[in-house]
């Protein structure tokens, strides 16, 4: 008797296979990354954020706190580690705070 094959796969790799081929990918990873920024550094932080954009590995993101600015300056590596860390991927290269 022949052992039957199957293709079966966890819904997460066939997402991540679609999203590869498709041409929203970036998109997602886009989205991805800036719901990240509030999720990881919590909402006092998250409230002070006016504008997140990320582009071509660079998140700008802009404050409306000078003091938590510079705080979050000296975390910089550590910020771009745990958003990518995360992803599960090097997405994020560069970090700029404004």
């Amino acid at each position: 008797m022949k052992r039957r094959t199957t293709n079966e796969q966890p819904l997460k790799a066939v997402i991540d296979d679609w999203l590869s081929e498709h041409p929203m990918a970036n998109k997602a990873k886009e989205t991805r990354v800036t719901h990240l920024w509030g999720a990881l550094l919590g909402p006092a932080v998250k409230n002070r954020t006016k504008s997140i954009y990320f582009k071509n590995g660079r998140l700008s993101v802009k404050l409306d706190s000078s003091v938590l600015r510079n705080e979050l300056s000296f975390a910089r590596e550590s910020i771009i580690e745990n958003i990518n860390k995360e992803l599960g991927e090097t997405v994020v290269t560069e970090l700029v705070l404004n």
